[in-house]
């Protein structure tokens, strides 16, 4: 389980929805790295992380490795 900023753990539901999507596409952690930041795929990863949760965009793209929060915001705008 990961840790947020504060120190407390990111609940089951945040990490469950991202790693049920890596299994979704039969990817490892590893495939985030590989993948370009703005993959149409980690997009879509991030637009589901963000109506399903409360979590911020820094946080979704750092657990996505899509780069900082302004790479990931511009993404989801032109998905909308």
């Amino acid at each position: 389980m990961g840790v947020r900023r504060s120190g407390r753990p990111m609940s089951r539901r945040q990490n469950g929805l991202v790693v049920d999507e890596l299994a979704k596409r039969r990817w490892g952690e590893g495939e985030l790295e590989k993948r370009r930041k703005t993959d149409a795929i980690k997009v879509r990863m991030a637009a589901r992380l963000r109506a399903e949760t409360v979590m911020t965009l820094d946080w979704i793209a750092r657990r996505l490795h899509m780069g900082c929060r302004h790479t990931l915001a511009n993404c989801l705008k032109g998905k909308q």
